[in-house]
């Protein structure tokens, strides 16, 4: 695990470690690795060298996070529930109810309507679409049928209640946007053009729509890139290593992209180890105890064992220190595995509740820094853990859960 790899100097990568990856000598507060292999693309995200996140794009997959769609409501129709949409090409996904905008409700089978996917499909269910479509800016994203205007949690309340009422006087009635983290740093001038080049887009689109005639994709925002740039709140600078050529205009401004002749970048990194080590179910803790991770179609469960340790002096204390570092260490799970939906956590058992509250404290604490947001419940009534974290693109969970689907066909 503290082996150290040194690539050779014409890349401009040197590795510090397993896990860490340094570029032109110098970490970066965020850097990417992209590898591309038979099946899709792997990818694998890096914060201040470290690596913090694995994500996959598999070739077959033709719906993807952003995507807009004009729809049409199929026969299946559960309108209590949500509707069913046919997207085109033998393509589908569902509608729930409750992401419905007011002013353009479903109604009819056979109707028409522009959809955008909001989470795509997983584990046989269909893509989860939506009607209050985001149109995404480095700096602001453009809502074109939700009348409201918000501001990122990262900001601090000042400037982004400030920043919010110079923006408003920009919507219509019927439309609204999100202010970014990365607009704080931007004059008011650079964000109104952005506003208005989202604007534009998003009126080229709907010009496409209203002349189409079958159910059909009508825009794709992003690239996989930037994707993961997107859910990294596009940072000012990042270098991407990549195995395979990048179209110019999928590079927004601020990326570096190094093109490397490794068959298997992970590898050439010296990151494959942690990547393969990230389908195991069982997790050592420094402390000496253990974190046991399974997934079900309906949630995920973690387990803290405390294995063969003999805890025989201040058993509270020791319970305590290794709940404590079972919590680290299962918000950087979360995120390296890209884990979501619903997450039961079953700590040791702590007497006292002010351990019970400053453990859901630390936990609140280490998956704050999560780009998708993270919401800790609290303790059941049988003293579980519930947490849940927002489900977007695949990563780890997503191939386990299709590999264990694959071998009980078999």
């Amino acid at each position: 695990m503290n082996a150290k790899l040194h690539r050779p100097t014409q890349f401009g990568i040197m590795n510090l470690g397993e896990g860490w990856v340094g570029v032109a000598m110098v970490q970066l507060d965020l850097s990417i690795a992209l590898e591309k292999n038979s099946e899709g693309i792997r990818a694998a995200v890096f914060e201040n060298g470290r690596v913090v996140s694995f994500y996959f794009q598999n070739d077959a997959a033709d719906l993807r996070i952003g995507d807009i769609f004009l729809g049409r409501i199929s026969e299946n129709r559960l309108s209590q529930v949500g509707w069913f949409v046919d997207l085109g090409e033998g393509r589908s996904g569902f509608l729930p109810h409750n992401r419905c905008t007011k002013k353009h409700p479903p109604e009819d089978k056979d109707a028409f309507i522009l959809v955008q996917v909001d989470k795509e499909p997983w584990n046989q269910k269909e893509a989860e679409l939506t009607e209050h479509v985001q149109m995404k800016g480095k700096n602001i994203i453009y809502l074109p049928y939700s009348a409201y205007v918000a501001g990122s949690r990262r900001l601090s309340e000042q400037v982004r209640d400030s920043l919010k009422r110079a923006v408003a006087a920009w919507c219509a009635d019927d439309e609204g946007m999100i202010v970014r983290t990365s607009a704080a740093k931007q004059p008011l001038q650079t964000l109104r053009q952005e506003f208005l080049e989202l604007k534009d887009q998003w009126r080229s689109v709907e010009k496409t729509a209203f002349s189409s005639t079958q159910p059909r994709r009508l825009f794709r925002q992003l690239s996989f890139l930037g994707e993961l740039l997107n859910a990294h709140h596009f940072p000012d600078h990042c270098t991407v290593l990549t195995n395979f050529k990048i179209a110019q205009d999928e590079i927004p401004e601020g990326v570096s992209v190094r093109h490397l002749s490794e068959k298997n970048l992970f590898r050439s990194l010296n990151i494959e180890s942690i990547y393969t080590h990230a389908f195991a179910s069982k997790i050592a803790l420094e402390s000496g105890a253990s974190l046991v991770i399974d997934y079900t179609e309906a949630l995920t469960t973690i387990d803290v064992n405390s294995g063969s340790m003999k805890i025989q002096k201040n058993r509270d204390e020791a319970i305590r220190r290794i709940n404590f570092n079972a919590a680290s260490e299962i918000a950087r799970q979360l995120r390296l595995r890209q884990i979501g939906g619903i997450v039961v956590i079953d700590f040791l058992r702590m007497n006292h509740e002010s351990d019970r509250q400053a453990l859901l404290q630390q936990l609140i604490h280490e998956t704050k820094p999560d780009p998708n947001h993270v919401q800790v419940y609290g303790f059941t009534r049988v003293g579980l853990v519930e947490v849940t974290r927002k489900r977007q693109s695949w990563g780890i969970q997503n191939q386990v859960m299709s590999m264990m689907k694959n071998a009980a066909q078999r």
